[in-house]
């Protein structure tokens, strides 16, 4: 027998196509697995003794924004924490390529803002100068830890053809073949497909709407006619109106997209029950099953750890669904502050606050609201106390306790949106894990790091979900790993086989869990983030080499620029 590299002897392996798992040994050499089964005499250079623990394929996330983060982190934690070992980044049409030198730190603060990042800790981390796909990508070879897909991101062509422009208008025809142009040029060095989004609660730094929210559908689909030109290559798009339902026109859209493309596959929105529309899940998925009758590929996430988020109003974007919140949160902390003091901003805030349809995907009101961090120890009376507590004891309206509260902290004063997981939230996520046309997920990966951590999500389906009717751990483990994987056209990811990438995982499945969020503040700069711990990862493996050790990252960088359409 060939000697090998590396060698996991007497495992539980579970190989992601859904079959029950078996005990066995999985050898791998030149970052590929070579055999599977009771390997007799089989020996490498380092073995893992895998006894009592459970072997799987790395997890597969196709929504996350660690574009930005892989240049100063590289293994794209803590995703990587809970199993990941691939990321789709640029998703929702934001990336950081191709970009003109002069538009760079634009598109960096917009990518903060809109994605609740540190713009202090990107300018500082992200050391990619401008240039094309294909530049983006190259900026990257040899450098992180797991596999990274990129998206031509619709935001920054747009940006690249009409300048600032772009987030004032329509596209003239001829700007929309230049567009076309960058994604034909993005798509031939090697991008994994084309991404775009049109929420209207995305707004940029300057409180304008994002380039992408601006763009007619005819625009949409110019671009992804583009894609037809290619065997390989797939989409992304968050609807503007799937939190109630798909309108006639998103309906439109995403036919069109999918029929345009040449049946490209097409990943969309995150399908969860939202407390004032609770139905709204069925009836977008009713619609993607339709299309599924058509011979159409759209591909809907289910996402199964709905939780409280975090919102601080130095740097969230969570309130920008509320015009006057969007308008006033652009700009500086100081510029913020003056803003909020001011009375007629006050009073705007508190109409569209006690507007029923005020932030339609949460529905909170002040009783669930509460402190959760504070800067100043003076201030550790306000911990774990609702705004409306708070404002009871200052007899004072809640609104302005809100805005008096993050006053006193520059801003920084962090509030938790509660949001529990109530069992008929359980019951829609398990129907959505078994479906077969979703992929788990949501992630958002790398962005939203003040307000949310999603990374856990993997982790959350194999001990909340994993075992109910209908859903086995076999089933999990597939909807995580070979599910996604062919969604993107990684035929050689996400399953456990001779010949396929060795981006592996050991579980010690009776000890995997989530631990508390806390805050992480190794970022640049001192920026703080969200993440949440976990147990039972004994080792995440890409391209046979171990990345995280029993929770902790060793500096591997054997991760892969994933390049489509390049032959070979």
């Amino acid at each position: 027998m060939t000697q090998s590299e590396l060698l996991i002897k007497g495992a539980e392996i579970v190989d992601g196509t859904g079959m029950p798992g078996f005990v066995g040994d999985v050898a791998v050499a030149d970052g590929r697995i070579t055999k599977v089964g009771r390997l007799k005499g089989a020996t490498a250079d380092k073995v893992i003794d895998g006894d009592g623990l459970v072997l799987t394929p790395g997890f597969v996330d196709v929504h996350t924004h660690y574009d930005a983060q892989l240049h100063f982190e590289s293994s794209a934690s803590p995703s990587s924490w809970h199993g990941v070992t691939t990321v789709l980044t640029g998703n929702c049409g934001f990336a950081l390529s191709p970009a003109k030198p002069e538009d760079l730190p634009w598109l960096v603060l917009m990518l903060a803002k809109v994605e609740g990042m540190s713009a202090e800790a990107l300018t500082e981390g992200v050391d990619f100068e401008g240039g094309s796909v294909g530049d983006f990508m190259a900026n990257l070879d040899g450098r992180i830890g797991v596999n990274m897909a990129y998206y031509v991101g619709h935001s920054a062509i747009r940006r690249w053809v009409m300048g600032a422009e772009a987030s004032e208008r329509a596209a003239t025809p001829s700007e929309i073949t230049q567009m076309a142009a960058l994604v034909d040029q993005g798509m031939s060095q090697g991008a994994v497909g084309f991404s775009t989004s049109q929420l209207d609660v995305h707004a940029d730094h300057e409180g304008k709407p994002i380039p992408s929210n601006l763009a007619s559908p005819e625009e949409i689909l110019a671009l992804t006619t583009v894609l037809s030109r290619y065997d390989e290559g797939i989409m992304e798009h968050l609807c503007q109106s799937f939190a109630v339902g798909y309108d006639q026109a998103d309906r439109d859209l995403l036919r069109g997209m999918a029929v345009t493309s040449g049946g490209k596959p097409l990943h969309v929105n995150p399908l969860l029950r939202f407390t004032n529309a609770p139905d709204a899940w069925r009836d977008c998925l009713d619609v993607l099953e339709e299309y599924s009758r058509e011979g159409l590929r759209v591909y809907p996430m289910a996402s199964a750890n709905p939780k409280g988020l975090h919102v601080a109003l130095a740097d969230t974007g969570m309130l920008d669904e509320m015009p006057t919140f969007r308008r006033a949160l652009a700009g500086t902390v100081e510029e913020r502050k003056a803003a909020l003091n001011r009375p007629e901003v006050r009073d705007a805030l508190r109409l569209e606050f006690d507007d029923p349809g005020h932030l339609r995907q949460l529905a909170f009101g002040w009783d669930n609201f509460r402190v959760v961090g504070v800067r100043d120890e003076a201030h550790n009376g306000w911990l774990d106390k609702t705004v409306a507590e708070l404002a009871a004891e200052r007899g004072a309206d809640p609104m302005d306790t809100f805005l008096d509260l993050s006053m006193q902290e520059d801003l920084e004063t962090i509030f938790i949106i509660d949001r529990p997981v109530t069992k008929e939230d359980h019951d829609v996520i398990a129907e959505l894990l078994r479906h077969p046309l979703t992929t788990p997920g949501s992630s958002d990966g790398g962005a939203h790091v003040n307000t949310f951590c999603g990374a856990d999500y993997t982790t959350r389906i194999l001990t909340e979900y994993a075992g109910e009717e209908g859903f086995s751990f076999e089933d999990a483990i597939r909807k995580l790993t070979s599910v996604p994987a062919m969604t993107v056209g990684l035929w050689d990811r996400g399953v456990i086989r001779p010949g396929a990438a060795a981006d592996l995982l050991l579980l010690d499945r009776d000890n995997l869990g989530v631990g508390p969020a806390r805050l992480d503040r190794e970022f640049p700069t001192g920026a703080a983030r969200l993440v949440f711990d976990e147990t039972g990862y004994q080792a995440t493996i890409v391209a046979g080499q171990v990345v995280i050790d029993d929770g902790k990252p060793t500096g591997a960088t054997s991760g892969t620029v994933l390049r489509f359409n390049q032959g070979g």
